[in-house]
C-alpha cells in the first residue's frame, strides 16, 4: 500500500525536486503537495475521520501558513476545513475546493500539477451524483494535458467527459467533449475532421440556442480558419464569438486568435494593440506568454529590433509548456529572418523543429519547417498588405480592438 501512495503526485514531486527550496515557488508546491496526501488518507478511508488538532491536520496548516498571505493560502486552507468540519468526509462540499485548486494551477500555467488535482477529483466524484463537476473535472483534465502535448491522454479524458455528460443528459458537456475531439484532430494535423465536428457542434449549439457552446465552437472555427490562411475569415469568427461570450478566460483566448488574424491580413498597428490587452491583462500566465511571443514577433516584422531583443530575453527563462516552448523558438527564428538575419534565424528554427518533432506537436512541426526552408534560403517572407475589402470587412473589428485599448489603459 505505501509503493501505491508514493507514486500519487508524482507531478508535484518532480515539480519540487526541480525547484530550489529558498525558491517562494518550492513553499506553494510542498503546501499543496500535503494537502493532496491528507485529501487522499481522509477520503480514501486510512483515517475515516481526522480532528482539526491532530498532528497530521496541525503539520499540513504549518506547511500552509509558510505559503503567506496569497489566494492559494486561502483555496488550501477551505480544503483542510472542509475534511475536518465532519465527522464523516463530505466529497461532495470538497471537490470544488479541489476544482478551485486545480483553477487556481491552470493560471499559472502549472499543467501537470492541474492535471494531477482533477485526477483526484475524478477519483473520488461520483459521476451521477455530480455529473456537472465530474464533466467539468474530466474536460480540464483534458485541456491540462493538452496543453504539455500528451494528446492521448487528453483525448481519453475528453471521450469520458463526454461519456458522463451523455449519461446525464447534459447536452452543453456533450458538445464541449466533443469540442475537445476537434482540438485534438487540430493537435494531430486532422484539419478536415476538426471543421466536420465544429460546423456540426455549430449547428446544434445555435439551434438549441446554447450561447456558450456556439462562442466556443465559432473560436475553434476561426483558429482552423487561420490555420488553413483564411485569416479574413478567422477574424470574423472570432469576433463573432467575442460578442457572444461571457467567461473572462474565453474573452482573453479569443482576443488572440483575433489579434493573430488581424496580424496576417497585414494590420500590424492594431494586432499589436490586442496583443498588448492581453499582455496587461489576461487572467492567465499562459495567454499573458503568448501574447508577448507575438508582440515579439510582431516587433522583428516592424524591424524593430531593439524590442525584438528584449522580448526575447525577457521570455528566454520562463517556464514554458512545451507547446509554448515550441511556439517560441519558432517566433524567435522568423524574428531573426524577418530582422534580415537569416544565419541566426536557421540556428534557432533548427532548435523549432526538433524540439516540436520530439513533443509530437504536428502542426508546429509544419510550420517550422517551412520557415526553416525560407531562412536557409534567405528568402523573406512577403508583407502582407491591407487590401481595401479586408479593411471594410473588418472594420467592426478594428473598431472594437481600438475600444478595448482605452479600456485596458494601454
Amino acid at each position: 500500500m505505501e509503493s501505491d501512495s508514493n507514486l500519487k503526485h508524482l507531478a508535484f514531486f518532480e515539480a519540487l525536486a526541480n525547484t530550489d527550496e529558498n525558491d517562494p515557488n518550492w513553499r506553494a508546491l510542498s503546501a499543496g503537495l500535503v494537502v493532496m496526501r491528507l485529501v487522499d488518507d481522509c477520503v480514501g478511508g486510512a483515517y475515516g475521520s481526522v480532528a482539526p488538532d491532530s498532528w497530521s491536520v496541525i503539520a499540513v496548516r504549518e506547511a500552509i501558513a509558510e505559503v503567506g498571505v496569497t489566494p492559494l493560502r486561502r483555496i488550501l486552507s477551505s480544503i483542510v476545513d472542509t475534511i475536518v468540519a465532519t465527522p464523516v468526509i463530505d466529497v461532495h462540499s470538497l471537490n470544488p475546493r479541489l476544482m478551485a485548486y486545480g483553477q487556481s494551477l491552470e493560471y499559472d500555467g502549472k499543467w501537470r500539477l492541474a492535471a494531477d488535482v482533477y485526477e483526484t477529483v475524478v477519483a473520488h466524484a461520483d459521476p451521477v451524483d455530480d455529473a456537472d463537476l465530474v464533466v467539468s473535472a474530466y474536460l480540464q483534465l483534458a485541456f491540462s494535458r493538452r496543453s504539455v502535448s500528451d494528446l492521448d491522454s487528453a483525448a481519453v479524458a475528453y471521450e469520458l467527459a463526454s461519456r458522463v455528460a451523455l449519461a446525464a443528459g447534459d447536452l452543453i458537456g456533450v458538445l464541449r467533449g466533443r469540442l475537445g475531439d476537434a482540438k485534438i484532430a487540430i493537435g494531430r494535423g486532422n484539419m478536415p475532421k476538426a471543421v466536420s465536428i465544429i460546423d456540426e457542434t455549430i449547428v446544434r449549439a445555435r439551434t438549441d440556442g446554447l450561447t456558450e457552446i456556439h462562442a466556443r465552437a465559432l473560436s475553434e472555427r476561426a483558429y482552423v480558419a487561420g490555420l488553413s490562411g483564411e485569416h479574413d475569415r478567422a477574424v470574423r469568427y472570432a469576433y463573432s464569438a467575442l460578442e457572444l461570450t461571457q467567461s473572462p478566460r474565453d474573452r482573453d483566448r479569443i482576443l488572440g486568435n483575433v489579434a493573430t488574424g488581424l496580424r496576417y491580413l497585414g494590420l500590424l498597428d492594431t494586432a499589436r494593440d490586442a496583443y498588448l490587452v492581453l499582455a496587461t491583462t489576461a487572467q492567465e500566465t499562459y495567454v499573458r506568454w503568448l501574447a508577448e511571443i507575438n508582440l515579439m514577433e510582431l516587433a522583428a516584422e516592424q524591424r524593430l529590433e531593439l524590442q525584438f531583443d528584449r522580448y526575447r530575453r525577457d521570455l528566454e527563462s520562463a517556464d514554458f509548456t512545451p507547446m509554448l516552448r515550441a511556439t517560441y523558438l519558432l517566433h524567435v527564428g522568423r524574428g531573426y529572418h524577418a530582422l534580415g538575419k537569416s544565419e541566426l534565424g536557421v540556428v534557432w528554427l533548427e532548435r523549432a523543429v526538433e524540439f516540436a518533432a520530439e513533443h509530437k506537436l504536428n502542426q508546429l512541426v509544419f510550420e517550422a519547417e517551412a520557415a526553416l526552408d525560407q531562412a536557409r534560403r534567405q528568402e523573406l517572407r512577403a508583407a502582407r498588405m491591407p487590401t481595401s475589402s479586408e479593411e471594410v470587412s473588418v472594420k467592426q473589428v478594428i473598431d472594437g480592438v481600438q475600444q478595448l485599448k482605452v479600456m485596458a489603459g494601454v
